[in-house]
């Protein structure tokens, strides 16, 4: 019975979050269910493959169809290739993100609020061989001087990307030296460092020097965190709409110092430390300024509604900054000796308690998404561990 009851929790993990991302697709790809009459099947077919040299619609339109399909290509992959190989597994995940993708855009024809395009459908298959890389680089032997084998390391490198993909949004650099001044203009001539925003970042970088060295394997940790350092803020510059703040680079600065003494003398204690107060951040920032409004709203239980409703590249930014918070107080709550599952609660649990406050609040979003981002996270780590055993423990 015990057995079975494992083969069960087993099966559910594995394709219950494959179910869960396909769901997520098709609901994010047809809300808010505005449908037409436009025409036939076959009037659907022929607009569609007269899209094929269509470009797509804006910047954030191509950011959107590159993030929103990784998570299939990741969560097929990882649950097939328990009984199929690798690379079976993974011709099945782009196979299937790419007859989604055909399905959502034949059926956005009949959406009043959706435009159907083949570029659509070549970013997702982009996005879905992304996810199945992803997979792949967590027990990747290639890499293996580089990067560690096993599930926590592996969940350390995706949230590394989805920092970048935060920090550095939108990547495209800059050939202007009048930009890279102005870029450097707020360090240069303003000296304002509040100490709130410096205790921000340095929180920021511990958590991110923290998955550098538990996804990576550095053979001179101090060299490569400060050239990765120094590089990060040289992108700032070059990229577009980027600019340098001082308390970024303070907090930097402190959290190569504070790392240098915590993560190597005093990992275990220090881990749960820079969990909590990272924690402690998250709150802060979901509950400050303290401004109460004089009536309440309504929580809002649709999934992503917010992401839904409002600008395209600001969803994107919040959603890989979350993405990342999240998923490295979970990382750090596990790495200092809790129970994936209690990481897991606590954080889903801390992150409604705030959104249900968040009714009250001027300029606040009450929704469940971060309850149910953190819980996703959970799922995906939990996966990774089924499928990468973690290291034996010194």
């Amino acid at each position: 019975m015990r057995a079975f009851d494992d083969m069960l929790r087993d099966f559910a993990l594995r394709y219950g979050l494959m179910t869960i991302v396909v769901l997520a697709i098709v609901y994010g790809s047809l809300y808010p269910f505005v449908l037409r009459d436009p025409g036939s099947f076959g009037a659907d077919l022929l607009h569609l493959a007269g899209t094929w040299k269509q470009p797509p619609q804006s910047r954030g339109d191509i950011l959107a169809n590159l993030l929103l399909y990784a998570p299939l290509g990741l969560s097929i992959t990882l649950a097939l290739s328990r009984e199929r190989s690798k690379l079976l597994a993974s011709l099945l995940a782009i196979a299937s993100g790419t007859l989604l993708s055909l399905l959502i855009e034949l059926a956005q024809f009949y959406d009043d609020s959706r435009i159907s395009a083949l570029s659509d459908v070549y970013l997702n298959v982009v996005s879905t061989l992304a996810g199945c890389a992803i997979a792949w680089a967590g027990g990747a032997s290639l890499f293996s001087a580089w990067w560690r084998p096993g599930s926590a390391p592996a969940f350390a490198r995706l949230l590394l990307l989805a920092f970048l993909g935060w920090r550095l949004y939108p990547y495209v650099p800059a050939i202007d030296l009048h930009k890279y001044w102005k870029s450097l203009g707020p360090l240069l001539f303003e000296s304002h460092a509040p100490p709130g925003d410096i205790f921000r970042y340095t929180m920021l970088w511990l958590s991110a020097i923290f998955l550098v060295q538990t996804g990576l394997r550095p053979q001179r940790p101090v060299w490569f965190l400060l050239m990765a350092t120094v590089g990060f803020f040289a992108a700032k510059i070059l990229i577009v709409s980027q600019i340098l703040f001082l308390p970024d680079i303070l907090g930097a600065m402190t959290a190569l110092f504070l790392a240098c003494l915590l993560f190597q003398e005093f990992r275990a204690a220090s881990t749960f430390v820079v969990a909590a107060l990272l924690l402690a951040e998250v709150v802060l920032g979901r509950i400050l300024p303290w401004q109460f409004s004089t009536t309440w709203k309504a929580f809002q239980w649709v999934p992503f509604f917010g992401f839904l409703h409002g600008s395209l590249q600001v969803d994107v930014i919040s959603f890989c900054q979350k993405f990342y918070l999240y998923g490295a107080v979970l990382l750090l709550l596990t790495q200092s000796g809790i129970r994936l599952r209690a990481a897991v609660a606590l954080e889903c649990g801390i992150l409604l308690i705030t959104s249900l406050l968040q009714m009250f609040m001027v300029r606040r979003s009450a929704e469940v998404t971060d309850a149910l981002l953190a819980l996703a996270l959970g799922v995906i780590y939990a996966l990774l561990r089924r499928q990468y055993p973690e290291e034996p423990r010194r």
